[in-house]
């Protein structure tokens, strides 16, 4: 029988506590370091979109270059609902989430039918010919090269959506989805899908339903990356063609290479920086930001591999208190193998 991980709510509280407080403060905060508060509304988007990216790439090793399929989509379908249906954004998030999770099923079914570079080109594929499609067969729709553009006003129950409403719904939306993202990881859905990353076909020959792990996470991360394209076009009435480009999906695999895979907190952090690297450091370094920051990326998959995270944990353990009795010692040999043996023998209990 597969056992959940180890679950303190002192110390639970006090994380999502301290999360919570850092982004409703974020208004605040952010000028003092020369952001502003319409740029807080985008990082708060953003980082649900690379939480949501973290579930499918940290959980199960899926590199997907097509995520903005399922943002682009979202954003289409609450434009498209804002512009002709209603001004409330709930129809328009409603139907965005339909849409979102048919996306998400009919193309989870099909390419995850293939693993590594496989699965990436393919998720590739679908969203660029999604991005073609609307910019051609669907211009009449989506307006084409110049976007779908929209002069209503969203609202939610009579308020309006803009400034400060804006922000603190979105970032709402970003602690609740933390709060689920954590108790995916460590509930037995969780501990399955970490058992498809190390080993997936092992899985399957004790009768696991793999695929079925493998099309949750995707449509769990799909739904997730819905929910920032809706919040994008509620945020600013205009669906942008870039939207469906690979050029989205590119940004939040920086960003979650940059905050740091598989931790939550890093991709997160990852978005951060890159929109406060677009919208304030331009301005100070110019025209060149953009070499800057690859140059950044190179450096930090280079030397730290595991993003930002990994160098607040080399800190932590070089400056911060010594490490208890049970981090002194070393793993025996063979120990790392028996804890996966013994992982697998309780999977294969349970199947």
């Amino acid at each position: 029988m597969m056992t959940a991980a180890r679950f303190s709510w002192p110390r639970e509280g006090l994380v999502l506590g301290g999360f919570a407080a850092l982004v409703l403060a974020m208004p605040l905060w952010l000028p003092w370091i020369g952001g502003y508060e319409a740029l807080a509304t985008k990082i708060v988007i953003w980082a649900i979109f690379a939480l949501g990216f973290d579930i499918l790439l940290g959980f199960t090793a899926y590199l997907s270059f097509g995520h903005a399929a399922f943002f682009g989509t979202s954003a289409y379908i609450t434009g498209l609902m804002l512009k002709h249906a209603s001004t409330s954004i709930i129809w328009a998030l409603f139907a965005s989430a339909v849409g979102t999770l048919v996306l998400a099923f009919i193309l989870g079914g099909l390419i995850l039918r293939r693993s590594g570079i496989y699965f990436s080109i393919l998720s590739l594929a679908f969203a660029q010919m999604l991005h073609a499609a609307a910019l051609s067969i669907f211009a009449r729709w989506t307006g084409g090269d110049n976007g779908l553009t929209m002069d209503t006003a969203p609202e939610l129950l009579g308020m309006h959506m803009e400034g400060q409403p804006m922000f603190y719904f979105a970032a709402l939306l970003l602690i609740a989805g933390f709060v689920a993202a954590r108790q995916i990881k460590r509930s037995p859905l969780g501990l399955m899908l970490q058992a498809v990353k190390e080993n997936h076909m092992r899985l399957e020959y004790t009768g696991v339903n793999v695929m079925g792990y493998k099309i949750a996470a995707y449509v769990i991360s799909a739904v997730y990356a819905g929910v920032a394209g809706s919040l994008m076009v509620i945020y600013e009435p205009y669906v942008a063609t870039k939207f469906l480009n690979w050029s989205t999906s590119g940004e939040v695999v920086i960003m979650s290479v940059i905050g740091g895979v598989n931790t939550l907190v890093g991709p997160m952090l990852g978005a951060g920086f890159m929109l406060y690297f677009e919208n304030v450091v331009q301005g100070l370094i110019g025209a060149q930001w953009k070499l800057v920051l690859g140059l950044i990326f190179v450096l930090v998959v280079i030397f730290l591999p595991g993003g930002f995270v990994d160098l607040w944990r080399r800190l932590r353990r070089r400056f911060g208190p010594a490490p208890d009795r049970r981090d002194n010692v070393p793993d025996a040999p063979g120990s790392l193998l028996e804890q996966r043996e013994a992982r697998y023998k309780a999977i294969e209990e349970e199947a």
